[in-house]
């Protein structure tokens, strides 16, 4: 019996040393080809999402076709009445659900998608924004009940 446990050991420990050297050979260390631009660029999208105001006005959404109402506001609340934006939905564990909708602006900063909904649970409503050339997405999670 003990014979077996360090022949299993041994053999355990020698697969962990050659995954170590085989990683430490392989992997050159390098992430990103400019860490320090692409840090930069990191801190210059969360400073705009922060500066954004992303609200899903309904009260409760069902399984099917959905008015969805939300806005869209700067941090000193106003509306943005002409933004580059793309409007989808998503299931937080698979990409198999992804989908986007036209939008348009229903005034006093509000906007409504015609969206629809095939199970019930929870979804990310999310949107791409383009602002000063820069890609921002903003999410929200809602909880959509069976019809």
């Amino acid at each position: 019996m003990k014979a077996l446990v360090i022949i299993v050991t041994i053999i355990g420990l020698s697969a962990v040393i050659g995954s170590l050297i085989v990683g430490k050979a392989v992997f050159d260390g390098k992430v990103v080809d400019k860490p320090y631009e692409t840090g930069l660029l990191y801190d210059e999208i969360e400073k705009a999402k922060k500066e954004l105001r992303f609200e899903v006005l309904n009260k409760e959404l069902k399984t099917g076709k959905n008015e969805v109402l939300f806005t869209l506001k700067d941090h000193l609340d106003r509306p943005i009445t002409d933004p580059q934006m793309v409007f989808m939905i998503s299931r937080p564990s698979t990409t198999r659900y992804d989908r986007e909708f036209q939008f348009s602006y229903a005034g006093e900063g509000r906007y409504k998608a015609e969206v629809y909904f095939p199970l019930h649970g929870y979804w990310d409503i999310r949107l791409k924004l383009l602002r000063d050339w820069k890609p921002i997405v903003i999410e929200k999670r809602v909880y959509v009940n069976l019809r």
